[in-house]
């Protein structure tokens, strides 16, 4: 079992902190290699183990939907979790966590029922305005579940173009 470093620790807390604290939805920033994939599977064992909650985490390449459910497996065993992702050839949808490939689900919110959650690998990859298939995936999420959090994790939580991915009117709020 992979225990968490006191930098990720205190990343969950924080997240913890602002969605006790807080409406919106907080971005996790932590380098590149520094352990997001641990965080979010902790995250994920505490959703389902504590909280009873259902979450789904988004990725947009195969290679860290495969990382996120080698962490899943790694953190928590006991965690069920599947995969949907036309990439790695599963289409799970009754699991209590659900790792899937955005381009697999953007169109297939209520296919996959309500979920309290979300967590993005790679937020930076939601684009700041438009409609796009992160955009048009949680809105549609927000329908089946107006109570839906979302959790953003990146290494770059800024845009040379348009600046910070944490803005008030977008998905999400805070670093």
């Amino acid at each position: 079992m992979l225990s968490l470093r006191p930098y990720q620790l205190e990343a969950k807390s924080s997240v913890y902190d602002h969605l006790r604290t807080r409406d919106d939805n907080p971005c996790v920033v932590i380098p590149t290699a520094g352990g997001k994939t641990p965080v979010m599977a902790s995250i994920c064992q505490d959703a389902v183990g504590l909280w009873k909650g259902r979450v789904l985490i988004l990725a947009h390449v195969k290679e860290l939907l495969e990382q996120a459910a080698d962490k899943l497996n790694a953190i928590c065993p006991e965690v069920h979790f599947g995969v949907y992702s036309a990439g790695l050839k599963r289409r799970d949808t009754t699991h209590p966590v659900i790792v899937a490939g955005i381009q697999s689900v953007y169109k297939r919110a209520c296919d996959l029922d309500a979920f309290d959650l979300v967590v993005i690998d790679e937020a930076h990859m939601i684009p700041p305005d438009g409609d796009g298939m992160y955009r048009q995936f949680l809105a549609d999420a927000r329908m089946v579940n107006p109570n839906l959090r979302i959790v953003g994790f990146t290494a770059t939580p800024f845009r040379l173009k348009t600046g910070s991915i944490c803005t008030p009117d977008g998905f999400l709020n805070q670093v």
